[in-house]
């Protein structure tokens, strides 16, 4: 263009952008430098009219789906703008094709005039050989510059999830951003309260579909109803209604989600670069999974129970919100397949019934047909004896801490473990000595060596005895050890009157069913249990006076 086509008068339109990690304000300070760069700018160009100012604050250059962007180029579309002006290339854009486009075609095809302050660019000016190449290498610096910050952000991003910080945008329900640190979460009251009753719901033998009814009739709000009540500004293209509600698929996604028992799991999805934004998932071995980063909202046996039970097929009958307190815990003993409940509609009196999921197949299973009434009957007597026999347990396993027996073994211990120290203490003298002698020029580097292992060994070897030592006396003098915490899980339900699904799921890891009507029920904790009755036999021989009665099969 000549010098009187610069004297052209332009509808000019003034853009600015920046990018997340510049900052997330309304309008940052960079957004501001920018303004009041181009504003000096047209002082100096009184040829240029500003129509407009279009900012899109937090958007990324590597792509150009802006809001502002789509808007502008619409205006220029309608003939409204026939300048655009910007600090520099950068906040057109980032990605070196696309922005190479709109310089180099599309703005010259609108008869649009482009201008970059910083870059000292206007393309009404006429085009010298330096520009035909500055300009591309501009473009492509800043997007090996978008190339560089991407990686090292990912990277970093990586170092924070393998340090178990959180790190997404948005808490999950239940939880709070911790506001003295943004990669800590903390317990939200009222939403953790709404989880823990989805818990107690699944346990008790509601469905997903059951519990989101529930929580919609009761008007506890969905997930992301509840971030917009917070004030939050997170959006979804999975919304299809003005008020987003309790769905089962919402609620499973919470009762599968380890992040209520203090687990982060992150890193699931990921993009092949920077410039794609279509996401993949990862293979889960490698997520970055950090245990205890956080307060959990459930306990891990109630998470684990749940799990279990959605791991089941465990499906309610028409009509009914809960299921058979022992769906998803029957099996058939002779070929391990699971029991489906049956009604018996044409008797007289209808009633349900079990059979092996095997039986209707050619050459397959026998039915083992057994009454749910009569089956339930024969757990629950089998629950409240085994109850009886944990409860008796506990009172032996107090009774045998205060023995002195368990005096003499404490001391023997305590022998044995001044005896390991010693050992330890022994062995670094003589790797100081060894030492000594080498510098001294007594022995050779290879006897040094060789004598330096053995030592080491057998120094690492006595400190192992030694921790398995405390621990074992941790046991005896505590009484109640860690693996005895299991009697608690049984002792809550000491005083049951009928059976229910809470008490099923927790208390029976499965039930096998025989043909001839006999069950068999395998407990939880059932390595623990068979352990304290194999101490309290030993000490049976010693005492026979501590006696406990077992005894786990119902007939």
């Amino acid at each position: 263009m000549d010098t009187q086509e610069l004297l052209q008068q332009y509808d000019g339109d003034m853009y600015l952008r920046i990018s997340h990690e510049d900052g997330d304000k309304a309008e940052s300070d960079s957004i501001a430098n920018q303004r009041d760069l181009i504003t000096a700018f047209l002082e100096k160009h009184p040829e240029i009219t500003l129509r407009k100012v279009w900012v899109d604050d937090g958007y990324t250059g590597v792509n150009f789906d802006r809001p502002d962007f789509i808007r502008m180029m619409e205006s220029v579309r309608n003939k409204k703008t026939n300048c655009i002006i910007v600090k520099d290339f950068s906040r057109l854009g980032r990605n070196f094709i696309e922005t190479g486009k709109y310089i180099e075609k599309i703005f010259p095809f609108m008869g649009v005039r482009f201008i970059s302050v910083n870059d000292d660019y206007d393309s009404a000016k006429p085009r010298t050989a330096s520009d035909n190449l500055i300009v591309p290498v501009k473009n492509l610096m800043n997007d090996a510059y978008c190339r560089d910050i991407s990686i090292k952000i990912r990277s970093h991003q990586d170092i924070k999830r393998r340090k178990g910080q959180f790190i997404a945008p948005f808490a999950m329900f239940g939880y709070l951003k911790d506001p003295e640190d943004k990669h800590h979460l903390i317990i939200d009251e009222f939403a953790a309260g709404v989880v823990q009753d989805m818990f107690h719901l699944i346990l008790e033998g509601y469905s997903s579909e059951a519990i989101a009814d529930r929580l919609n009739e009761q008007g506890i709000p969905s997930p992301l109803e509840y971030k917009r009540l917070l004030g939050s500004t997170y959006k979804t293209p999975f919304r299809r209604n003005p008020k987003a509600v309790w769905t089962a698929t919402a609620v499973l996604r919470i009762l599968k989600n380890p992040v209520y028992i203090g687990t982060l799991e992150q890193g699931k999805r990921s993009s092949p670069n920077y410039k794609v934004k279509k996401q993949f998932a990862v293979p889960e071995e490698q997520w970055a999974v950090k245990e205890n980063t956080h307060e959990p909202a459930v306990s891990r046996d109630t998470f684990e129970n749940v799990a279990k039970i959605l791991r089941t097929d465990t499906r309610t009958a028409p009509g009914e919100e809960t299921v058979f307190p022992l769906g998803g815990l029957l099996y058939c003993a002779d070929c391990g397949r699971s029991m489906v409940r049956k009604n018996n509609s044409t008797a007289d009196k209808p009633y349900y019934y079990y059979i092996c999921s095997g039986s209707k197949e050619k050459s397959g299973c026998k039915s083992h047909s057994i009454r749910d009434i009569l089956l339930e009957q024969a757990v629950f007597a089998a629950v409240r004896e085994h109850i009886r026999s944990v409860l008796d347990v506990e009172q032996i396993l107090t009774a045998i801490a205060k023995l002195p027996y368990t005096s003499r073994q404490i001391k023997k211990m305590d022998e044995r473990l001044k005896a390991k120290r010693d050992e330890v203490e022994k062995y670094q003298l003589y790797r100081m000595k060894l030492h000594e002698d080498y510098m001294d020029g007594i022995i050779s580097r290879e006897d040094y060596i060789a004598f330096g292992k053995r030592y080491d060994l057998k120094a690492q070897n006595a400190g192992e005895a030694i921790l398995s030592l405390e621990q074992e006396i941790d046991r005896l003098v505590e009484g109640k050890s860690e693996e005895q915490k299991w009697i608690a899980y049984f002792k809550q339900y000491q005083d049951i009157e009928e059976l229910n699904r809470k008490l099923a799921v927790e208390l029976i890891d499965r039930i096998l069913v025989f043909e001839n009507q006999r069950i068999n029920i395998k407990f939880k904790f059932q390595f623990e249990y068979d352990s304290a009755m194999s101490l309290i036999q030993s000490v049976e021989r010693i005492n026979p006076a501590l006696t406990v009665s077992s005894g786990r099969e119902a007939v």
